[in-house]
């Protein structure tokens, strides 16, 4: 991936057939090697339709041949895209063509890193290109393009700038220890270091919680056998992935679809009933229920709405050891009045509709407190990872300075601040956090 010399090509549209294709090279040859696979276009400058040639200089296509500047190219060096009619064959033979001419296959992600070396993105920005192309719902889309924008630098730029100002000072008071103007330098650090700790916890909540958008959340449906779970899940998933019976141990194994929460990816667990069984399958499907339960961000836990809780659904709404939603299914079965099974329980019918929006709307808020409106600039678990170690480090700044402690400890813990938030960004990086970063990559992009 670090051989930035060589001229890369790769298919840049995606796998399977289309109405168009591109193949992009980029590198010093890119134009040289593309022109090789074209003729009857004009200047290769500007974008130009003709035909599109094999190795052996034979037809294979018509398409368009656009050729980019360094300084105008997304990977910031001359680049070259063959367009042709989407075909698998036509693109591979393209491919081959360009690589016995002398281009290198592109790895994952290698154009993006070119452009991140070439200075033309940070490292924020590779990873929401990435995260543009990966979306699920309109709103990761939107996350995803305001950080392609550059909104994840902007956001931490303010502490950046006020942890280099402190910096700065608390270089000055170690450098000029005797000089009057000190002891004041002293006294902002003391002052300030609690106000750039708050803003790193600020950073540091959003970036919980843009994390969960960009990941989305897992969501268990469990509950007795025949309370309706497989109905829910059909209704939230909007088909008949799960099939729905009376009859006890139907759901013998976990199924999961994903869905568009007003925004938020949120991956459905269809479970097995939970109830004591002798049938060898039946307690697989017991203890994968059990498990997608342990391992999921909120649990659904189903009863029935006509009839009080047994004693295995008692002992279940007993254990509180994760969060969870208690929904009273069926509850068109009984008169309105009627108590409900649990107190925290939400009245719903699959079979009327009845509690349907509620549920979808309390679902949403306990997953997510925050304003689908919102568009949080730091959504990754790096960024997690590094906003809490620049916690760490202010909060041991702000607790030697309050202790009396020399600038020089402080501006220890200032230094490794900084460093941590950089990593951000890529102003702080190194080739092993590339190679993580952009393995995770399509090829092409």
């Amino acid at each position: 991936m670090h051989d930035l010399s060589t001229t890369l090509v790769a298919v840049a549209t995606a796998p399977g057939r289309g109405g168009v294709g591109c193949v992009r090279l980029s590198g010093d040859r890119a134009w040289e090697i593309a022109r090789g696979l074209f003729r009857e276009g004009r200047s290769p400058r500007v974008p130009s339709f003709g035909i599109l040639l094999d190795d052996e200089g034979r037809a294979i296509d018509h398409g368009f041949l656009v050729a980019f500047d360094a300084g105008r190219s997304f990977t910031g060096e001359p680049c070259a895209e063959l367009w042709a009619h989407g075909s698998p064959a036509v693109l591979a033979t393209l491919v081959d063509a360009a690589l016995r001419r002398g281009a290198v296959h592109a790895g994952p992600g290698e154009f993006t890193y070119r452009a991140l070396r070439h200075g033309r993105i940070d490292l924020s920005k590779a990873e929401a290109i990435r995260d543009l192309i990966s979306a699920r719902t309109r709103h990761q889309a939107r996350v995803a393009f305001s950080q392609v924008q550059g909104a994840t630098a902007r956001r931490v730029a303010p502490l950046r700038e006020r942890l280099l100002d402190l910096s700065a000072r608390a270089e000055a008071t170690v450098e000029f220890v005797d000089e009057p103007e000190v002891e004041t330098s002293a006294g902002i650090l003391s002052r300030e270091l609690p106000e750039a700790l708050d803003s790193a916890r600020e950073l540091l909540q959003e970036a919980r919680r843009g994390r969960v958008l960009r990941e989305g959340v897992r969501v268990a449906i469990c509950g007795a056998p025949s309370v309706g779970k497989s109905s829910i899940f059909n209704r939230f998933a909007g088909l008949d992935r799960a099939i729905v019976s009376s009859v006890p141990g139907t759901t013998r194994d976990t199924l999961e679809e994903t869905i568009d929460l007003e925004g938020l990816a949120v991956t459905l667990v269809d479970t097995a009933g939970l109830r004591p069984v002798d049938d060898p399958v039946e307690m697989e499907g017991v203890r994968r229920a059990r498990r997608a339960a342990s391992e999921a961000d909120l649990t659904i836990l189903v009863l029935d709405a006509s009839r009080a809780p047994t004693p295995d659904e008692r002992t279940e709404l007993a254990v509180a050891d994760s969060p969870r939603l208690v929904v009273a299914n069926k509850r068109d079965l009984v008169p309105p009045e009627a108590p409900l099974p649990h107190p925290s329980a939400l009245p719903l019918s699959t079979l009327t509709g009845a509690g349907w929006d509620d549920l979808r709307r309390i679902l949403r808020g306990r997953l997510d407190e925050g304003d689908e409106a919102e568009v949080p600039a730091l959504t990754h678990a790096r960024h997690v990872i590094a906003l809490e170690r620049v916690v760490a480090a202010l909060a041991r700044g702000t607790d030697a300075s309050r202790a009396g402690l020399s600038e020089e400890v402080v501006l220890l813990d200032l230094r490794e601040a900084l460093s941590s938030l950089g990593e951000i960004t890529g102003e702080v990086a190194s080739e092993d956090l590339y190679d993580r970063i952009f393995s995770t990559f399509c090829i092409g992009k």
